[in-house]
């Protein structure tokens, strides 16, 4: 059954994958350029169930986030959560723009959160705080998972701008920063802003040269 737009209540119930939620028609339409606000304005149809809930068909297990963000203007998570991608991926659908900056923004600050190496929250920051770039970092390879052949390696990583390498060797963790990016040719580049580290003291290189390609990880910049 399909319901007209213009007639709907004030409180909206919503049947999302099968999961059942209620909320204000106020609500829906709070972020005027989102999808829900277009649904709900009166310019489209929307599916009805039998009980009279508008049916969205998507994935309903993050939802309510959405919603909630629409509620109280705010994004609030539980601590640790681990399901960033998924919930980006809902708010692209449903188009709230401002949950995508928010994520942004969370992801911007947890950097190394994808790293198996780094998994100490004061090492993750001391290191956070000796970059001399900001942005979003992301991982691009893993040794462990991708394979140790340097081919693999530079097909990864090379043209990708400044990357950070995280080495474990046994019981220590070492690597180095570049603001270089990594080419397949041989030879050395000179670097301004390098520094090798380890988790407790990163140090100045000196001399800002590559590191080898013995790394587990390598983390690029997106500038």
């Amino acid at each position: 059954m399909l319901a007209n737009q213009g007639n709907f209540p004030a409180i909206v119930k919503l049947n999302v994958g099968g999961q059942h939620f209620t909320t204000s028609l106020q609500t829906l339409a709070r972020d005027p350029t989102s999808m829900l606000a277009a649904m709900f304005s009166g310019r489209h149809e929307v599916q009805t169930t039998e009980d009279g809930s508008f049916f969205i068909d998507r994935d309903g297990t993050y939802f309510r986030f959405i919603l909630n963000y629409l509620r109280d203007g705010e994004l609030i998570l539980p601590e640790g959560a681990t399901f960033l991608a998924e919930l980006e991926a809902e708010a692209r659908f449903y188009q709230v723009q401002g949950i995508l900056n928010e994520l942004r923004t969370i992801k911007a600050s947890n950097v190394f959160e994808e790293s198996v190496i780094l998994r100490n929250e004061e090492h993750r920051r001391v290191l956070k705080d000796c970059l001399p770039l900001a942005g979003e970092w992301r991982l691009l390879f893993r040794a462990s998972r991708d394979g140790f052949a340097a081919s693999i390696f530079h097909s990864k990583c090379d043209h990708k701008g400044p990357t950070i390498t995280v080495v474990k060797s046994g019981g220590s963790i070492f690597g180095g920063f570049t603001e270089n990016p990594w080419k397949s040719q041989g030879g050395y580049i000179p670097c301004k802003k390098a520094f090798l580290f380890t988790p407790s003291q990163p140090v100045s290189s000196g001399t800002g040269q590559n590191a080898s390609y013995s790394s587990d990880e390598t983390v690029c910049n997106e500038m």
